[in-house]
């Protein structure tokens, strides 16, 4: 015999079965019927959208066979019989118009279009639907009157073929699939999936006649193990008459699918009914639970973030037991995971601010989130002060006017370069590298970071891109000049050789040799620079005397001064010691000097040189009466391809002569600079050693 509880509980079991049964079936049912009442009631909304369409072609075809018509180039060409150029322009009227079939009829024959459609010319004119050579298609027809006469001169047809292609627009605009196929259910073409010609002649077995559906509200038909809801759209030709048919097809396959997972869910929760029913009535049930509650509230503590939560030991019933033994084990995996991504955090936090490069975060509204040290020095603002504060307030455009910097940021994985203006009130020039975090949150109350910048300063890089273009841009002027003179000297002597005398060839050799003089200079100062440059520079020192470095330089720059008729002061003491010099090295930072000072200083100036000793070094000073240097332009004098503006072209250099000045003069161990000459003018002054340095 049974127990009590056991038929208890199997009684409870089957109220719940039959409660169930008897709520669930009749929901069942009401829905199935809804579902397909919904179906049939798409099935006619397709239909009527169907026809809606066929219409809105049928009236675009129409107004483009009256569009046609009335073209007075198209009368023209009829009337003038120009039947050459009549066929490319309907073709050209065609292409344009997008149809498929364009032809113009006279008197019942083709005068113009595709050979192929001579039928559609025979009277009577043909219908809104008709069948083209065996094809199904949709017509429209306009007669063509002679606007000057008032004569018909023919009939403009217009067209367009029902096949798949057109279906397939026709389904993708109503949702459901069609068919064209004839009163004696021959299917022409079709946007349904799986409709070849077995398919068709399958189909056609189960189906009844479009004339017969037509007084059947609800045809099914299964194409290709597809089930479908269908109903059939007269298409009428000539004479109102029905020659095709439109079949719109709804598959239902999702429909049978929702009626099968809808009578699958009734048993499912039938049987979990009945299972919670036999749980929940069970004494050994009640008695799991307390052990459960207590690892619940362990677990829910550790979700709430109390990792350190104690969990529980119970020692039976051995499944609990595990399941506390698991907890307990990945609450220690997981205070382990967390450990190492703190330091893993930890080491890459370290690492960003370490790198000189800038590294900023913005959030979804364009607040800074995260400030490296190297933005740090990059903008002059701390992380406390930038953190927080929105991105166009730190990054401040050179040209605020113009745009905002997250208007001219890059997006994530591109660069740009963006000018901004520290909070020094100096303008810098920032490489800016863009990523994306993570993607955008829908959740506004959520401005986490998600955009991450990396911050480079190329400014010392754009200044000398833009000295080097500036340099490619002057230098062949700077070798253009003199080359000029010095062809124009040996033609004129060429030339003249014979009437010239001895005196008149020297003049002309003076320009010559002045050009062949600044070419020389201008050779040497671009070698020293690329040996500067690739760090092959070196000086062999030896003692000399400075004296004989300018007795050379003189010699050398003696007709540039010469042609411009300026003199040279010359100031010396008595005594010079010797130096440790480079005397070719030496002698070319004399002709530099003397060269600027004679290209500065007007014709007829007096340039000084003046030569001193003080405190173990030879100063030496050379002075123009020039225009003299503006203090803001004094500490960039020295850098390579910098040069001074003058209102003659013909001064301009390519900015080499005073880098390689200082340049040699530093590799002596001496020192350069310039300063005001109380009389008007500059003075650039050179110290060197007089003992030699131990390196």
């Amino acid at each position: 015999m049974h127990s009590f509880s056991t038929r208890l509980l199997a009684a409870f079991l089957l109220l719940i079965v039959l409660t169930t049964l008897s709520t669930s079936l009749p929901a069942y049912w009401l829905a199935r019927r809804q579902l397909q009442e919904q179906a049939w009631r798409n099935v006619a909304n397709a239909q009527q959208a169907t026809h809606s369409l066929l219409q809105a072609e049928q009236m675009r075809l129409a107004g483009l066979a009256q569009l046609f018509a009335e073209r007075p180039t198209l009368q023209l060409l009829v009337r003038t019989t120009a039947l050459t150029e009549l066929a490319p322009y309907l073709r050209d009227f065609q292409t344009q118009s997008d149809l498929d079939i364009l032809v113009f009829c006279q008197d019942g024959r083709l005068l113009a279009g595709d050979a192929a459609f001579t039928a559609v010319c025979t009277p009577p004119p043909p219908g809104n639907f008709s069948l083209v050579n065996g094809q199904p298609a949709m017509l429209a027809h306009q007669p063509v009157t002679d606007a000057l006469s008032q004569q018909p001169l023919g009939v403009t047809i217009t067209g367009r073929w029902l096949d798949e292609e057109a279906l397939h627009q026709l389904a993708a605009n109503t949702g459901v699939g069609h068919t064209i196929l004839s009163p004696t259910d021959r299917r022409f073409s079709s946007s349904l999936p799986g409709t070849g010609e077995a398919a068709f002649a399958a189909a056609g077995e189960a189906d009844i006649s479009p004339l017969a559906a037509l007084s059947t509200p609800q045809t099914q038909m299964t194409l290709d193990g597809n089930r479908y809801f269908v109903a059939y759209l007269p298409l009428p030709g000539a004479a109102a008459e029905t020659v095709l048919f439109a079949e719109v097809a709804l598959p239902v396959n999702d429909l049978i699918a929702t009626e099968r997972r809808g009578l699958l869910a009734l048993a499912v929760s039938t049987a979990v009914i009945v299972l919670l029913a036999g749980l929940l009535g069970s004494w050994y049930v009640r008695q799991l639970v307390s052990p459960l509650q207590k690892l619940t509230e362990a677990a829910e503590q550790i979700s709430q973030g109390d990792l350190l939560a104690p969990i529980p030991l119970i020692a039976a019933p051995a499944e609990i037991n595990t399941l506390a033994a698991a907890l307990q084990q990945s609450q220690e995996m997981m205070l382990h995971s967390l450990e190492e991504q703190s330091q893993a955090r930890e080491w890459l936090n370290t690492l960003i601010q370490s790198i000189a490069e800038g590294v900023v975060t913005l959030d979804g509204y364009g607040r800074i989130t995260f400030f490296s040290q190297g933005a740090e020095a990059l903008t002059g603002w701390t992380a406390t002060e930038a953190i927080g504060v929105m991105a166009n307030e730190v990054f401040r455009l050179a040209e605020p006017e113009s745009r905002r910097f997250l208007e001219v940021a890059p997006p994530a994985g591109s660069k740009r370069q963006i000018v901004i203006r520290t909070r020094q009130g100096k303008n810098s020039v920032l490489a800016v590298t863009g990523a994306r975090l993570h993607p955008l949150k829908q959740d506004p109350a959520q401005p986490t970071a998600r955009v991450a910048l990396v911050l480079r300063d190329v400014t010392q890089e754009e200044a000398l891109r833009r000295l080097r273009s500036y340099f490619l841009a002057n230098i062949s002027h700077e070798f253009r000049t003199p080359l000029s003179t010095l062809q124009a000297s040996m033609e004129l002597l060429l030339d003249e050789e014979e009437s010239l005398s001895a005196a008149e060839m020297r003049e002309l050799l003076k320009p010559s040799y002045l050009s062949l003089s600044s070419l020389q200079t201008l050779i040497d100062n671009l070698l020293e620079s690329s040996s500067i440059e690739a760090g092959e520079f070196a000086i062999k020192l030896r003692p000399c005397h400075i004296q004989d470095s300018i007795t050379d330089a003189l010699h050398i720059v003696r007709p540039l001064l010469e042609r411009r008729q300026q003199a040279i002061a010359f100031d010396e003491p008595a005594h010079l010691p010797e130096l440790p010099a480079d005397p070719a090295r030496l002698t070319q930072v004399v002709v530099n000097l003397l060269t600027n000072a004679s290209k500065y200083s007007p014709p007829g100036a007096t340039i000084t040189v003046e030569l001193a000793e003080m405190e173990g070094r030879v100063r030496l000073a050379v002075s123009d009466e020039g225009p003299g240097i503006p203090p803001a332009e004094r500490a960039n004098l020295f850098h390579r391809f910098v040069r001074l503006d003058s209102a003659d072209r013909e001064q301009y250099g390519i900015g080499l002569g005073l880098y390689v000045v200082k340049t040699v003069v530093e590799a002596h161990h001496g020192r350069v600079g310039v300063a005001d000459r109380p009389e008007g003018g500059s003075t650039f002054w050179v110290e060197l050693p007089i003992m030699m340095r131990d390196e």
